[in-house]
């Protein structure tokens, strides 16, 4: 996929659009393995305001663990990563970028890891409800964000 991946506009301010993802994440079985403030890290590295932005690295324990025995290279691919930053309007966009992407939409990828795509399957659902969540709080429907 030539995606960044999903992506919503919710009709919340950043800290509770960060608290409802996170809340989502957790109830979908997926562990928070990382949380990156952006803006932070540009101030203290480049003394550069910035608008509140967060990555979020999440994972299923379970997927990384299968993966993982089925090749021990598919590592940085396992994570799921949310980004979520505010809009001028007080609304917040949140972005997913899915496990094994780009791989999961490869069909060779797919015909030669078929144990492997029926996890990045199951864990795209997860996300797909994540963002179902947050659906509920959105006056716009989920789309994909183009390539740049």
């Amino acid at each position: 996929m030539s995606d960044y991946g999903r992506r919503i506009v919710v009709d919340r301010e950043f800290e509770t659009t960060v608290g409802e993802t996170s809340r989502l994440i957790h109830q979908e079985g997926l562990k928070i393995i990382a949380r990156v403030d952006v803006r932070d890290h540009f101030w203290r590295d480049h003394s550069h305001d910035f608008r509140r932005y967060l990555l979020i690295d999440a994972w299923s324990s379970t997927l990384a663990v299968e993966a993982l025995r089925h090749n021990l290279d598919v590592g940085p691919v396992l994570p799921i990563t949310f980004a979520i930053y505010e809009l001028a309007d007080g609304e917040s966009v949140v972005v997913a970028k899915e496990p094994l992407a780009p791989y999961a939409s490869n069909a060779a990828w797919r015909r030669d890891f078929p144990e492997l795509a029926t996890m990045a399957d199951e864990e795209a659902e997860r996300v797909a409800r994540v963002f179902a969540g947050l659906t509920k709080r959105s006056r716009r429907t989920p789309s994909l964000v183009p390539a740049a």
